[in-house]
């Protein structure tokens, strides 16, 4: 704790004797490419249950008023990679990328990158998109934290054992394998995991409907994504179709390129950039990227990307309810 408020002392000191705008002036920074990654703007209160994967909308559009008050320069993730190799960035260049393709950002992030005029890229993960289901494993953990119970099971009809404590994330996450592992002996379906879903919120005290009603958890269906792609300076991007990364070469491309189909068919356009779902990735992906034709792919790494980085290994700022304004402000202005 006290090393927190350390840096944000000498960050806030950082700030008020200028260094901030000094930094964010320099040859370094204009040699820097600040990638910003989201995930999800709540639809009602995931941040409550996951501020490290949503936040709430009204922040985004703090960030997004930050970035203009900075006079950033947001490009477009294509454009500001092709000028960083050239070494042709305006000062404080920044792109803006969304990982998943959830309902929320078609409802809450369109609108605000519209009245910002800011461009962006959304790494859409596709298998979803035909269902107008949560996504199942999240779908799992929001229903176990909304419930508010200490302990949940013996479950057996669910995969769930034993009695198990849900209170903390790790309790949760062990209910939620018991149930994917079950699912896969059995050989459920994304529609049938649902289902799933439906009998363990009933059996801890949790109206599903309305869930599965808000669209919360959920990806964008076709006409959506389509109308986000047709919305000015947003490009739709590869996430893979199941939202994995299989250490198997085949299946690695079978991803990929179920991806790459599905985006195009809603879309009418080829999608060559990439990013490694939950930042999974290794060094033998590199190679089976660009046998896909990928130009360049993203992780969930911490820092600017520099000139040499390389272009299929790219750094992030993931910016999620953790991240305090004055944190972003120093990683815009190049001072972290």
């Amino acid at each position: 704790m006290w090393k927190k408020a350390a840096k944000t002392v000498g960050l806030s000191a950082l700030r008020g004797a200028g260094l901030f705008q000094m930094a964010g002036r320099s040859d370094r920074r204009r040699n820097r490419l600040l990638i910003l990654c989201y995930h999800g703007l709540s639809l009602r209160d995931e941040h409550e249950w996951l501020g490290g994967l949503f936040i709430p909308p009204a922040l985004f559009r703090e960030r997004m008023a930050l970035l203009r008050r900075a006079s950033a320069n947001v490009l477009p993730l294509g454009e500001a990679l092709q000028r960083l190799r050239d070494g042709s960035l305006p000062e404080r260049s920044v792109a803006i990328t969304f990982d998943d393709g959830f309902y929320d950002f078609h409802v809450h992030a369109v609108p605000v990158l519209r009245e910002f005029g800011f461009p962006a890229t959304l790494y859409l993960t596709t298998h979803y998109c035909q269902y107008r289901l949560p996504i199942v494993n999240l779908a799992i953990e929001y229903v176990l934290w909304k419930s508010g119970r200490e302990t949940v099971g013996p479950l057996p009809e669910l995969g769930i054992e034993s009695e198990v404590a849900v209170t903390t994330y790790d309790g949760r996450q062990v209910v939620k394998q018991a149930m994917l592992r079950f699912s896969e002996q059995h050989g459920i379906d994304t529609v049938g995991r649902n289902d799933l879903v439906a009998k363990l919120a009933e059996a801890v005290g949790v109206e599903y409907q309305p869930i599965v009603d808000s669209r919360i958890l959920q990806i964008m269906n076709p006409e959506e994504v389509a109308a986000t792609a047709a919305t000015a300076g947003i490009d739709i991007e590869l996430h893979t179709h199941r939202h994995r990364t299989p250490r198997n070469h085949e299946l690695f491309l079978r991803e990929i390129r179920d991806n790459a189909a599905a985006i195009t068919e809603m879309t009418g356009r080829k999608p060559t950039h990439f990013c490694y779902p939950s930042g999974d990735y290794a060094a033998e992906f590199l190679p089976w990227l660009r046998e896909c034709g990928v130009e360049s792919a993203t992780t969930c790494e911490l820092a600017l990307a520099r000139p040499g980085s390389d272009p299929l290994l790219l750094p992030r700022l993931l910016d999620d309810c953790n991240v305090t304004g004055l944190d972003f402000e120093s990683y815009l202005y190049g001072v972290r």
